[in-house]
């Protein structure tokens, strides 16, 4: 193995941070992936999703609510995105019961209401 001299790179991952290590100092990885977990759009099980994670009191509902910031658009597949997205966010787990999927970089955000990342 060859070390080459002066360079260390070193990457770590922490949550949803990369940060790189070169002669001594530490500073953020540019352009690292971020991961959405969001709706299948269409999925029939979706309201059903929506009222379990609202009931349950896992992830914040306020938003998706009417008078909310992530109301608009009203459809199931953008409130279940939301739900999903916050959920994932903070358990690291995208699985619901096959309604869900876990995207690479797809940010659902619009100008009022912003995806959790």
């Amino acid at each position: 193995m060859r070390i080459v001299k002066g360079l260390i790179l070193l990457a770590l991952a922490f949550a949803s941070s990369a940060f790189i290590l070169s002669e001594g100092r530490v500073a953020p990885l540019r352009n690292v992936a971020t991961f959405w977990c969001v709706a299948i759009e269409g999925r029939p099980n979706l309201k059903n999703d929506i009222d379990n994670l609202c009931r349950s009191g896992a992830v914040d509902c306020g938003p998706i609510q009417p008078g909310g910031n992530c109301f608009q658009p009203n459809t199931d597949d953008f409130h279940a995105s939301y739900l999903f997205n916050a959920y994932y966010q903070a358990h690291k787990t995208c699985n619901f019961n096959g309604d869900s999927i876990l995207e690479q970089n797809q940010d659902l955000s619009t100008p009022t209401c912003k995806f959790v990342r």
